[in-house]
């Protein structure tokens, strides 16, 4: 159909994100789960669009996706005059970091389900259906007829986090073609989730260095940036083995709290557990800051 669009509703999508900071004033080891963009649950997207007499209504099952979920893409056509459509083909469009499940398309209309394979052709960034070699090519017809063709894609482990990943829709059939390739709705691809640790230190005392430790699981790419209170201590990489570490020398006693914040690709920077650390001034026994983690 190459008439413009007359009118389209508005995107819903009730999406769920929870960015976890934790806190713990006991003087023991810190551990505390990061998570960056984390879905708490399923969040369905759907958009509806009218063309010329046809309406077309798009849904996602989950636009916040994990990576390695599989997501569920259905398109239903629906006509409001007395005239009927044949659909011909579909294709049903995607980022290319989201993989067709073989077998997983399907079209639903009055007369049951059907299964499209073996008529599905797969591409990087699309998955589609021919009616026109099937045999059964569906009706859209005044309401009665509404069918609904459905794609299941499995989230790749490089898709981008944190940003819209389009999808779409073009098709063909007896009343002409469709071209919808951004239409949506658009996933977003859930920032990774981490659980960091800070290692127990013994015997820091003002004026002697000591070094810090954190623990990134599962490690990756990434730094970790070492605080006490609000004053930096420093920044570390993450090695290969997850940890980081940094050199502190404290300079007053009294009152400390030690954080730990991780920052790395598909991960916005978090706060870990906040560790308390009391202590006096002076140069050993009761000078002793003592341990940060415990004395």
């Amino acid at each position: 159909m190459s008439a413009p669009i007359a009118r389209e509703t508005t995107m819903v999508r009730r999406a769920t994100t929870r960015f976890i900071t934790a806190t713990t004033t006991a003087l023991a080891v810190g551990t505390v789960t990061l998570l960056a963009g984390g879905v708490a649950s399923a969040a369905p997207g759907s958009i509806t669009w009218r063309d010329g007499y046809t309406t077309f209504t798009r849904t996602v099952s989950n636009t916040t996706p994990n990576p390695g979920d599989v997501i569920t893409v259905t398109t239903t056509w629906a006509r409001d005059d007395a005239n009927y459509e044949e659909l011909w083909w579909a294709k049903d469009f995607h980022a290319t970091c989201l993989s067709y499940v073989p077998g997983s398309a399907k079209l639903t209309d009055n007369a049951g389900v059907h299964t499209v394979e073996p008529y599905v052709e797969v591409k990087p960034d699309f998955a589609a259906a021919d009616f026109a070699t099937s045999g059964y090519k569906p009706m859209v017809r005044n309401y009665s007829d509404t069918p609904t063709l459905s794609f299941q894609y499995t989230v790749g482990a490089d898709c981008a986090r944190g940003s819209a990943l389009y999808t779409g829709l073009s098709y063909n059939g007896s009343r002409g073609r469709g071209d919808y390739v951004n239409k949506g709705p658009a996933v977003t691809v859930a920032n990774d989730s981490f659980s960091a640790a800070l290692a127990p230190v013994s015997g820091a005392t003002v004026g002697a260095a000591t070094t810090l430790t954190a623990t990134v699981t599962p490690h990756g790419a990434g730094t970790v940036e070492f605080k006490d209170g609000d004053t930096v201590i420093g920044t570390a990489t993450v090695g290969p083995d997850g940890t980081a570490t940094q050199s502190w020398t404290p300079t007053t006693a009294g009152d400390h709290t030690i954080t730990a914040t991780y920052s790395g690709p598909g991960v916005s920077a978090t706060t870990s557990a906040v560790v308390a650390v009391a202590g006096t001034a002076g140069g050993g026994g009761a000078g002793s800051l003592g341990s940060l983690f415990g004395s």
